[in-house]
């Protein structure tokens, strides 16, 4: 439990310190030099919203608009726009659905499921790897940009004096391979590092609801070798040894496992789940995949990511309606 908890927080952490490099990305800007010969200035603006978004202060105006911004956010996750055809200038016909509880029951019965087992089908993670996007890959602390006095000591001139190179900043190579890995969204926790991981190698994960308070996590990994991957011909030859005698393969060796959802069905997006393993379960196969199944008891069920920025006061308006000023 201390190890799962302190992962967590670890995961948070990291989850807090990309939110607040978004929040200075969005919200800040470098102060620019005027000069020695101008003390102080007042700028005509100053004081509104568009000021502090300018100057990255996170005043009360910035805090209702990322409210704002994020219930907006998590109001359209309500809505299902479907394309129905094209009007006479090419333009798309959309039709917009806002589906409800018996939605999200509907799309969790079209999933195939083995039988089994006759727990009903909770949640379902897509587990595609997240990309790294050009943005956090210039953000990456292994890439150091150099201040502007270590860049003129840099410039190479030519005979005549003009410059023909300059270094602007140095990386780390090696450090910086290792940190650019894709990612993927399901998260495992274990006491010591596995031969094979499954939560690289799982496609997606399925939670069964078995009561309150434990669910069944299926792991789906295909029976199919990679042939891009010459590591997944021996994990099948691992899962196919765990089948016989579970103890023998360390693959199983999980303590918990953690998401945050997106895409996924049955719940909204940004919602945190954590489970602590209980049990491995069982090992069949199923419609040209293998599950994997562990039981495991529910720690954190679907906390909303962005419950922190909340602003009662504007909630309150909207709930009342009330005119803006």
């Amino acid at each position: 439990m201390k190890k799962l908890n302190k992962w967590f927080k670890r995961q948070m952490g990291a989850l807090a310190i990309a939110t607040a490099s978004v929040e200075k990305n969005a919200l800040g800007q470098e102060t620019i030099d005027l000069g020695t010969d101008i003390g102080s200035y007042q700028r005509h603006n100053q004081g509104t919203l568009a000021d502090s978004l300018m100057q990255g202060e996170i005043t009360e105006e910035v805090k209702n608009l990322r409210w704002r911004i994020l219930k907006v956010l998590d109001a359209s996750d309500n809505y299902i726009v479907t394309t129905m055809g094209f009007d006479d200038d090419g333009y798309p016909i959309m039709d917009t659905e806002q589906p409800n509880a018996v939605g999200q029951k509907v799309l969790l019965a079209k999933v195939k499921m083995d039988k089994h087992d006759d727990y009903p089908l909770e949640l379902v993670v897509d587990n595609k790897t997240i990309t790294m996007g050009s943005n956090d890959a210039m953000d990456n602390e292994h890439i150091g940009a150099y201040g502007l006095e270590e860049i003129k000591k840099s410039i190479k001139k030519d005979d005549d004096g003009n410059a023909t190179q300059a270094t602007l900043g140095e990386v780390d190579g090696e450090r910086l391979q290792s940190s650019m890995k894709d990612d993927k969204p399901v998260k495992v926790v274990r006491d010591s590092r596995a031969k094979f991981e499954i939560e690289n190698y799982t496609k997606k994960l399925n939670v069964r609801k078995i009561n309150a308070k434990e669910r069944l996590l299926e792991f789906y990994i295909s029976i199919y070798p990679d042939e891009y991957d010459r590591k997944t011909r021996f994990l099948i030859q691992e899962i196919k040894k765990a089948i016989i005698n579970p103890r023998s393969s360390d693959m199983l060796d999980i303590v918990g496992v953690g998401f945050t959802s997106y895409k996924t069905v049955g719940v909204k997006d940004f919602r945190q789940f954590q489970y602590m393993i209980t049990g491995f379960d069982k090992i069949i196969e199923y419609n040209g995949y293998y599950v994997i199944k562990f039981k495991a008891d529910v720690i954190v069920d679907g906390d909303y990511l962005l419950e922190k920025y909340r602003m009662e006061e504007l909630d309150n308006k909207y709930k009342n309606k009330e005119a803006k000023n």
